[in-house]
Order: structure tokens, then C-alpha cells, then sequence
């Protein structure tokens, strides 16, 4: 039988490399921007900017109410030259029901800020304020997202990647630069959310207008679109609940504890979140293919696809997973000396993040091969979990219980993906060719703990460098002379392709 998923590797590494980019950049200014508030801000500041982010995060899913998934779906489905009107109609009907939902979850914020800030995190005026300016973001936001969504409809992944990975969060860097340089620490924290949404909401509107000619005065002409909300409100739910369990620790932590035991943690969390990164790469162009697949009932090759994925996934997330474990109390002094405490809650976090970034791409396949309503329950099953655990241990074990309640929820996700996909579709994520990685990963620990007695001592940023450098080294010259298989060198082909281009 030809080897189909060997062909389509070139692809896999291409698609996977452009998201990679783009988020590689995102991530980068988000990183720094968290940096910055912790050096510059103080402890407590970032925890008061972390829970209302929080909020409004959240908020936000409620505002787009799953129409940017319903926008580019019918968007996608639709023949673009012949029902250009069609087109036009059923983006600025998503765009009208975002803008109104967003001003509505704007008003029901604003209404709650008191109760927020003082009731429900214990709070102060500072976090009152923050909660009510960064609410003025959200029918923004919704604009932004279902307008990037849209034309990712037209299948350009270029526009959606400018404004949600590099437009909105090197604006958000921006901000906290020069309100920390010329205004004041609290200005850098009030401010960002709504300045980048307010940026990248008409950035995104004119990419679109690039391919439909709509502008940013026709929102308001969109007609109400049944079907469209039929289907693209209970996708907000899903959301909604995968971005609970990003948030809930944070959430939790504001509620038993306070702002400042929340910016001890934030830079942790916002540190093992890198790893999610390679996951998101990754699964941009799995899910389709998957999908594909999955419509000629090819099991076989749903299998090779699925094993594929995974072991690239570990072959690239697994080195940065080791330094960050390894070197945990060296990456937390680039926050500062106070944020030292919470290096083991970046070890805890990383695994969990781990464990999520291997395990990930089993939520895509169950939901292309039409499981849904399975990754539904998954998810109501385990924010249930952390919730539990984060009620019974944050009060007994503070900052680092919240970070085993999240290692705990993500390991019980993991393994149920693993029984789901196996019990339904009849596939495992798992082969011999993991070892490969693994082996590499089990000497690059080797050389980087005799490493380390040489670079504890000196600067941060030097002994950080060293250490990335040679265990990066380590462990791609092993995975090396282990050699590669087909599917391997197909997609490093893909790699180079594109890095030779850029």
C-alpha cells in the first residue's frame, strides 16, 4: 500500500512551520510582555493585570459565541465567486451578532466589576479599575476574532496569524513599554488589552475588506442569521470550558489567596504555556487531514497520521520540556529574585502542559471523526476535576497545589483521549519509533545535569544560552545518528523549504 501520509509530510511540516512562526512570535511578545510587568511592575501588579485578563478572557469567548467557527465554516463551503453576496451576508451577520454580544458581556462586566474586585478576588481599586477598562475591549475583540476567523474561510491562514499572533500581542508589548518607560506600572496594566483590541479588531476588518470589500461602517447592516447562531452557539460552550481550565488556577488561586500570590504564579503558568505552542502548530493542518481521511474511512492511514503527529509533537516539545524542568530556578530569576519561589510550580506546570501538548491532538481527532459531544463531556469531566482538587488543596498547600490540581486534570484528560480514540476509532498514538526521542531525551538530561555545576554560577541570560545551545545540540546530533525514517526526512524537507524561503 503507498505510502500516503509519507507524501503529505512535505505538507504537514510546511503548514506546521508557517503556524510555528507566526506563534512563535505571538508567544515571544506575550513572554516578554509578562517579563516586563513582573521586573518592572512588582508581584502584586501582575496578579491584578492576571485576573483581570482572566475575566476578560473569558468574557470574550461569550462575546464571539462561537461565530468565528461558524463564519469561516460557512464561509469555507461556500463558492466564492459565484455567491459572493452570500459571502458577504453571512460574514457581516457574524460580525453584527458579535458586536452586540460583546457590548452586552461589556455592560454585564462593567455591572460586576465591584463584586469582582472586592468580593470575589478579594481585591483592590486597582483591579475595580483594570476589570472595567479591559471590559471596553470586548466588542473589539469579537470583531477582531470572527473577522481573522473569516478570512480564514477563504483558506489564508496569513491574515488570521498577522492579527491574532503578531498584530495584537507586539502592540500589547508596546504598550507595557512605554507605560513603563514615560507613565506609570499601573498605566501598563490598564491599558494593553484595549489598545491592541482596538488595533487589531480594524486590522482584521481590513484584511477582510482585502477579499470581500467589507468595512468596518457596514457592521451594523448584517441581517440576524438563524442558522448561523444555531451553530455556532453551542461551539462557544467547548471553548468556553477549554479556556476555564487555562484560567482556573489563576481564578482560584485570586479567590482562596491574593493578587500577589497570583503574580508569583502567572509567570509560571505563561512559562509552560510555551509548550502548547507546538501542539497548536501542529494541529492547524492534522485536523483536516484527519478529517479527510476520516470521510474515506481510511483507518489505516488515520492510524500512520495519528503516530506521525504524535511523535513530532514529543520529538520537538520534548528538549524544551527538559530545560525548563532542568533549569527551572534559572528561568524564574529572568522575572526576578522574587518570583525563585515558584520555580517548582514550573516544574509541576511544565509536565502538565507536557502531558497536554502529547496527548492534544486526540480532542482534534475525536472531534473530526464527528465525536463531539465525547469531547464535551471530556471537558465538563475535567474542569470538574480541577475545580475539586483546586478547592481542596489551594487551602492547605497554596501556589503549588493549584499547579498539581492542573498536572492531575491534564493527566486524567490525556489518558481518556487515549482509551476514547482507541475505543472508538481503533487507533493508538503510540509506536516504537518514540523511543527515539525519548532515547535522545534520556542523554540530553545526562549532559545537561553535569552541566549544570559549570553554569548555575554565572549570569542568567549566559548560562540559559549555554545550556539551550548545547542541549539542543545533544539531542538532535543523537536523534541524528539514530538516523531518520521516510516520513521523518519528508518532513524536514518541508522545514527547510520553508526557512530557505524566509
Amino acid at each position: 500500500m503507498p505510502n500516503k501520509i509519507s507524501n503529505q509530510s512535505g505538507k504537514i511540516a510546511k503548514e506546521a512551520t508557517i503556524s510555528f512562526i507566526g506563534m512563535g512570535i505571538g508567544d515571544g511578545a506575550r513572554y516578554l510582555f509578562t517579563v516586563i510587568l513582573a521586573r518592572f511592575a512588582g508581584v502584586e501588579i501582575l496578579g491584578i493585570y492576571s485576573l483581570a485578563s482572566s475575566i476578560t478572557r473569558i468574557g470574550e469567548l461569550f462575546g464571539i459565541a462561537g461565530l468565528h467557527s461558524g463564519v469561516m465554516r460557512f464561509v469555507s463551503r461556500l463558492d466564492k465567486e459565484t455567491e459572493v453576496e452570500e459571502v458577504k451576508q453571512r460574514i457581516l451577520s457574524g460580525l453584527k451578532l458579535g458586536m452586540l454580544f460583546g457590548i452586552c458581556i461589556m455592560i454585564l462586566q462593567i455591572a460586576f466589576a465591584d463584586y469582582l474586585a472586592f468580593e470575589l478576588f478579594n481585591g483592590s481599586l486597582l483591579l475595580k479599575t483594570v476589570i472595567i477598562i479591559s471590559a471596553v475591549s470586548l466588542p473589539f475583540a469579537t470583531i477582531m476574532a470572527i473577522s481573522a476567523f473569516a478570512t480564514q474561510g477563504y483558506k489564508l491562514l496569513k491574515y488570521k496569524i498577522i492579527v491574532l499572533n503578531i498584530i495584537r500581542p507586539v502592540i500589547m508589548l508596546f504598550c507595557v513599554l512605554i507605560s513603563i518607560s514615560f507613565f506609570t506600572k499601573e498605566a501598563a496594566i490598564k491599558f494593553p488589552l484595549l489598545i491592541s483590541a482596538v488595533f487589531s479588531s480594524f486590522a482584521a476588518v481590513i484584511f477582510l475588506g482585502k477579499l470581500t470589500n467589507i468595512k468596518m461602517s457596514q457592521i451594523f447592516s448584517g441581517v440576524f442569521d438563524k442558522e448561523l447562531l444555531r451553530f455556532s452557539y453551542p461551539l462557544m460552550f467547548v471553548t468556553v470550558l477549554g479556556t476555564l481550565m487555562h484560567w482556573m488556577d489563576i481564578m482560584m488561586l485570586g479567590y482562596f489567596t491574593d493578587t500577589t500570590t497570583v503574580g508569583l504564579y502567572h509567570p509560571a503558568a505563561r512559562t509552560a504555556g510555551l509548550l502548547r505552542t507546538v501542539l497548536l502548530a501542529f494541529m492547524g493542518i492534522f485536523a483536516p487531514m484527519m478529517s479527510e481521511l476520516h470521510r474515506r474511512n481510511n483507518i489505516y492511514e488515520m492510524g500512520k497520521l495519528y503516530k506521525l503527529i504524535v511523535r513530532w509533537i514529543l520529538s520537538v516539545s520534548l528538549p524544551l520540556a527538559i530545560i525548563l524542568i532542568l533549569y527551572s530556578k534559572k528561568i524564574m530569576l529572568l522575572f526576578g529574585v522574587n518570583y525563585l519561589s515558584a520555580s517548582n510550580v514550573l516544574i509541576v506546570l511544565t509536565a502538565a502542559a507536557f502531558l497536554q501538548t502529547i496527548f492534544g491532538g486526540g480532542g482534534h481527532t475525536l472531534t473530526m471523526t464527528g465525536f463531539t459531544k465525547v469531547n464535551l463531556v471530556n471537558s465538563i469531566v475535567v474542569i470538574i476535576i480541577n475545580i475539586t482538587l483546586n478547592i481542596l488543596w489551594i487551602p492547605h498547600y497554596g501556589i503549588i497545589g493549584a499547579a498539581y490540581a492542573t498536572f492531575v486534570s491534564m493527566a486524567s484528560l490525556g489518558l481518556l483521549r487515549i482509551v476514547e480514540v482507541n475505543y472508538y476509532i481503533k487507533i493508538l498514538p503510540f509506536s516504537l519509533k518514540l523511543m527515539k526521542p525519548v532515547f535522545s531525551g534520556g542523554i540530553m538530561i545526562l549532559v545537561l545535569s553535569l552541566l549544570k555545576p559549570i553554569v548555575m554560577p554565572m549570569h542568567t541570560v549566559t548560562s540559559l544560552i549555554i545550556i539551550t545551545l548545547v542541549g539542543l545540540l545533544t539531542y538532535f546530533a543523537i536523534l541524528w545518528l539514530l538516523k531518520f525514517d521516510q516520513d521523518d526526512k519528508e518532513i524536514w524537507s518541508g522545514i527547510t523549504m520553508i526557512t530557505n524561503k524566509k
